[in-house]
């Protein structure tokens, strides 16, 4: 099994169970309460767009893959990837942006 096919399927699993916790701890570390907490909103966020971009964002980050390996790896064209992610983290921007200005409160 090569390299990419095991990050597309890491990344897979990380995705279909969104927005619940698969139990595991944070590889990064726990970072405490914060941390578990900015999770939960993530989760959240990337649950509530639109399947085909939540995908290539789960790709892109959670498997590690390029936008070409996305592109190959899904049969979505190129552009269409580009696409996706950008609209996808825009939303996500917008989502988390209202999250840390009630968190300043």
């Amino acid at each position: 099994m090569d390299a990419l096919t095991v990050r597309a399927r890491i990344a897979a699993s990380v995705c279909t169970g969104l927005p619940e916790s698969d139990g595991r701890p944070d590889p990064a570390g726990s970072g405490g309460p914060e941390a578990a907490l900015d999770r939960v909103f993530v989760l959240d966020a990337l649950a509530a767009l639109p399947v085909a971009q939540r995908e290539v964002l789960c790709l892109a980050f959670y498997g590690g893959l390029t936008h070409v390996r996305i592109s190959e790896w899904t049969g979505i064209p190129l552009g269409t990837v580009k696409s996706h992610l950008r609209r996808g983290l825009l939303s996500l921007r917008r989502s988390l942006g209202g999250v840390r200005a009630r968190q300043d409160l």
